[in-house]
């Protein structure tokens, strides 16, 4: 499994979005309300962010990209920001990456994401927050 490089930086809190997709079948009646129901546990998560990176750190963004998660197709570690703070979690590009250049030797490339599974609190920490 591909890891992010450690010279590489981490997104930008401006445009991060992290966007949970839906684990809910929902059913429209002819007559009442729709219903609806789980259809799994997990469901996935995508994350929208962008990155500002040097002429050097672009250089092997793109070669750790094409030989480390084969294009794009291959799942890596990488931290994600949530709830649970800064956590490493399972990710795999949505769709292929872009950059454009800010000036100088910076570059911003922002790309789509998704997760496996988000990490989220247990229902005993949710419990032990005070949540009833």
């Amino acid at each position: 499994m591909a890891y992010w490089p450690s010279q590489l930086p981490h997104p930008q809190l401006s445009g991060y979005q992290l966007a949970p997709q839906s684990s809910v079948a929902r059913t429209d009646m002819d007559a009442g309300p729709a219903r609806q129901r789980r259809r799994f546990t997990a469901a996935p998560t995508e994350i929208t962010q962008s990155f500002r990176m040097t002429t050097a750190q672009l250089a092997i963004f793109e070669a750790w990209y094409e030989h480390r998660t084969a294009s794009g197709a291959d799942w890596f570690d990488a931290p994600m920001q949530n709830g649970q703070g800064i956590t490493t979690v399972e990710c795999r590009f949505v769709e292929p990456w872009q950059a454009a250049p800010l000036g100088g030797d910076l570059h911003e490339v922002s790309c789509k994401w998704e997760t496996r599974d988000r990490p989220t609190m247990t229902d005993a920490e949710l419990t032990a927050a005070g949540v009833v």
